[in-house]
């Protein structure tokens, strides 16, 4: 696998990928075996692209910023008919996944122990309480904009290759989501610390800050003058119940199934005992770590901030009590999922005494408890394969609705 020159070869990279494919299918095999578009996959991204065509599709921005990805695959799935379009979307979302957890294990992380690397990307992979964002178009951008911190991260290359990855990586998740203004203070970061002073760093503008610049004005011209209208539910926030939803959904639901913890609830002074033990140490270690850690904890916090501060939940009830619901809102909370299992390690890594045997000894501690929440349960079969049939069937210009995941999701699609 590793030549003389201590080169990594390409089937080290194909069989990281193949296996992170595995790892992700065998959590939940039907969106192989049995695939169906869900949520905002079909009414949102789907029909406007099958009905009004790509190019209308794509310069139309929804919740008032511009979701490019989803309509870039949906476009390259439709073209191969509606009866492959599941399976070719999931593939697209997976693949996306895997290649992220490839760039973690190539050399522009080797300022990274491997074992650190190994353990994140594990993580990355068993994570718990993802069902809501499990392996779809609609969350991918969540993904895409995780692969962005990585490239901004990770070391610099001065090869072509990597040069085209890092803007191809940009520019699709600065055009695909609203992150890219949450990443914004992490560049800045960067180039802080990398050019000495801020004039130096303005001086210094290259090709990837003029594109990440040119994406960020892309979406907020899209949220100044379009629709950005969201959820008019109020929060409902307290107090007493930042802490519950910080110690139970946040920090709890980073390493255990939410079901299994939910015995916190209710518990006011451990809730805010376990909350505040990790904000005071994330942000210890924002004095102490180097820019890298504080250009991913800029991110980790101000996309946890915006996700507490603008849920979309419900449209009817208050917000944050529907937190304390095991699964619900937990696409919310990927991120910081990631971000505390980092802390984790950093943490366990300043022991003084033997401390990777520590943290050996806490990735098997949950890995045992993350394979309790490893497998998930299919999607309900709402009769979708059944509708896409009736649609395979029609006669052209005739509309068909086709029903979608979750239950009360459908779209209606034009035959052509």
């Amino acid at each position: 696998m590793i030549s003389k020159q201590d080169k990594l070869s390409p089937w080290y990279f194909i069989a990281i990928f193949i296996v992170a494919a595995v790892i992700i299918i065998t959590r939940r095999p039907d969106i192989i075996n049995h695939p169906q578009l869900w949520a905002e996959d079909g009414k949102a991204f789907l029909e406007p692209v099958w009905n009004q065509g790509f190019l209308t599709s794509i310069m139309t921005p929804r919740d008032g910023y511009f979701q490019s990805l989803p309509k870039i695959t949906m476009a390259i799935a439709s073209s191969f008919g509606l009866s492959y379009v599941a399976l070719i979307s999931t593939s697209i979302a997976i693949s996306l996944r895997c290649l992220f957890v490839v760039f973690i294990m190539t050399s522009r992380f080797n300022y990274i122990d491997m074992r650190f690397r190994l353990a994140f990307c594990l993580y990355f992979l068993f994570q718990p309480n993802i069902q809501e964002a499990y392996v779809n178009i609609t969350n991918a951008h969540t993904y895409l904009a995780i692969y962005l911190l990585a490239v901004i991260s990770a070391k610099d290359s001065k090869k072509i290759a990597w040069k085209t990855h890092d803007i191809l990586i940009l520019i699709l998740s600065g055009i695909s989501g609203p992150f890219i203004a949450l990443l914004a203070p992490s560049l800045a970061i960067k180039r802080y610390y990398e050019r000495g002073s801020i004039l130096n760093a303005i001086k210094g503008i290259n090709t990837f800050d003029v594109v990440f610049a040119c994406c960020m004005l892309i979406q907020a011209g899209s949220v100044m003058f379009g629709d950005n209208t969201r959820t008019p539910s109020s929060l409902g926030a307290t107090i007493p119940l930042f802490f519950e939803i910080m110690s139970y959904k946040v920090i709890l639901g980073a390493f255990f199934d939410l079901n299994n913890v939910q015995w916190i609830i209710g518990k006011p002074i451990i809730n805010a005992f376990i909350s505040l033990v990790f904000i005071i140490s994330s942000f210890f270690f924002l004095v102490k770590m180097d820019w890298r850690y504080k250009a991913a904890f800029c991110y980790v916090f101000f996309t946890l901030l915006v996700s507490l501060y603008k849920p979309v939940i419900n449209h009817s009830e208050e917000q944050w009590p529907l937190f304390l619901i095991p699964i619900v809102g937990c696409r919310y909370f990927i991120l910081s999922g990631m971000g505390i299992f980092c802390l984790s390690l950093i943490i366990m890594s300043r022991i003084k005494v033997r401390p990777y045997t520590i943290i050996l000894l806490f990735c098997i501690t949950l890995f045992s408890s993350l394979t309790v929440s490893y497998r998930m349960p299919p999607l309900d079969n709402v009769g979708y394969d059944k509708d896409v049939a009736v649609f395979n069937e029609a006669k052209n210009g005739e509309k068909v609705l086709i029903h979608t995941n979750p239950p009360g999701w459908s779209m209606e699609l034009i035959k052509k």
